[in-house]
């Protein structure tokens, strides 16, 4: 019995924590790299289906680990970045083409882009298996590749929701699961910032990308933006790809849906986190901007907060990352999910200046990536490698869920004064789901230190 997964099983899966040598002592660095990287994908499945012990093709730690970061980094400062570039997108349509319709409405283009990159996970494992990381990102790739460049054809709102937000949206998150997943793999002692490194690059693609996506729109328009974008997005993912291979040999295909992962408390306190966390996620991201223009801001004011946005998304990729490996990526998971409630309450709900929103739209970027990643890395470090595929498909796939339902709350909170839209019901919701979502973090902390026996710490 797994005292965290609470899975029974037979032999157990040697924790991620353990040394390579300490479980395959055969693989030297003289022997590593005899294989080629596609014909290592196949032999990952066959050595995991004959054997209980997992086979090692790569060190962890390595200088080949930090290849497969620089290329998961660049394959999320590409996907995502793009997609935190929406709040441009959003004041184009709001403005232009869509200027008859709700903003709320327009806004589940970004929420479904997000939504269903998230979801995409639980089935990208067993894809990823069985034909191999780099066909999986590829695949993605192209899907979200045609995703934007239909979008750019069209400009009715029901046309760009398929296009630019589920069809995109369902591409990336092949290619974000993948490079996080890789990463994952090749990192145990430098996991946390790896995983904060790859997400860093969503900030810094966020940032440069909105304001290439800013000028494109104001001298060729958005249709032509989104097609450069679309061939730009498939030229950086391609290549970038091509360094991913597995480190630890798979066994077997995992479940679609791994019900194991429910009976365990610690991974409830997780999925509930990330849940509650997730509900009003994108208040900020897309609607801090309108704000700023109804307190008096000019619209280039208004499209800075994205750009600041991004920026503390760069730098909290680092930083929160850094963090997690000092203090425990479970920690940094609830102390990001937190923070970013807490900042909200303090500069929306109390304050609510053209200064502190913008003070808002960096600390939320900073304290984001620790909500986005450390939660796969609190998996990776507490649950057997068997479990990582299945248990962190589910988790995105929750948070998938709950975004979409946020969403839904969120329309009916917006309210019209005035002649404009108050935001302020949706900024107490966003923030106080996520205060309250790091509450989990008490019981699941106290699950840690009661199975970990006499090595409990207070690092999780």
């Amino acid at each position: 019995m797994d005292r965290l997964s609470g899975e029974t099983s037979k032999p157990r899966v040697p924790s991620p924590e353990e040394h390579p040598s300490d479980r395959i002592q055969s693989n030297s660095p003289d022997t590593q790299g005899s294989l080629d990287p596609s014909d290592e994908e196949k032999v990952a499945a066959q050595e995991g289906e004959a054997s209980t012990e997992p086979k090692i093709f790569g060190e962890a730690d390595s200088k080949y680990s930090w290849f497969v970061c620089a290329a998961a980094f660049l394959c999320v400062f590409v996907s995502v970045g793009i997609s935190n570039s929406f709040g441009i997108y959003q004041t184009y349509y709001v403005q232009n083409v869509l200027s008859n319709t709700d903003p709320s409405k327009i806004s589940w283009i970004g929420s479904l882009q997000t939504a269903l990159m998230l979801a995409a996970s639980v089935f990208s494992s067993r894809i990823y298996l069985s034909i191999g990381l780099r066909y999986t990102s590829w695949m993605g790739a192209v899907i979200a590749f045609i995703g934007l460049f239909v979008a750019s054809f069209l400009n009715s709102l029901g046309g760009l929701i398929v296009t630019q937000g589920l069809i995109y949206g369902f591409g990336i998150g092949f290619v974000f699961s993948v490079a996080l997943s890789t990463t994952s793999q090749w990192f145990e002692k430098y996991r946390g910032l790896a995983l904060g490194a790859v997400m860093a690059g969503s900030g810094l693609g966020g940032l440069v990308i909105a304001r290439i996506t800013s000028a494109m729109i104001d001298n060729i328009g958005f249709h032509w933006a989104l097609r450069i974008s679309s061939f730009f997005f498939l030229a950086i993912v391609v290549p970038s790809t091509l360094v991913f291979k597995p480190r630890v040999a798979a066994h077997g295909l995992p479940k679609l849906i791994d019900i194991n992962a429910f009976k365990s408390p610690l991974f409830l306190c997780i999925i509930c986190m990330g849940f509650m966390g997730i509900l009003g996620f994108v208040a900020p991201i897309f609607y801090l901007p309108s704000v700023v223009i109804q307190l008096g801001g000019t619209d280039s004011y208004a499209k800075i907060q994205v750009t600041i946005f991004n920026c503390g998304y760069l730098l909290g990729g680092f930083v929160v990352g850094t963090m997690s490996d000092l203090v425990g990526p479970y920690n940094m998971f609830s102390t990001s999910t937190f923070f970013m409630g807490l900042f909200q309450l303090i500069l929306w709900v109390g304050v609510k200046t053209k200064p502190s929103l913008s003070a808002l739209s960096f600390f939320y970027g900073f304290f984001a990536p620790g909500f986005t990643s450390q939660g796969v890395s609190a998996i990776a470090k507490h649950f057997p490698q068997k479990s990582w595929a299945p248990y962190i498909g589910l988790m995105y796939s929750v948070m998938g869920c709950s975004l979409i339902i946020g969403n839904f709350i969120i329309d009916h909170l917006l309210v019209t004064k005035n002649g404009d839209l108050d935001y302020d019901y949706v900024a107490r919701f966003s923030s106080i789901c996520q205060v309250a979502g790091s509450l989990f973090a008490i019981p699941g902390i106290l699950y840690i230190r009661h199975a970990a026996g006499d090595k409990k710490s207070w690092v999780n």
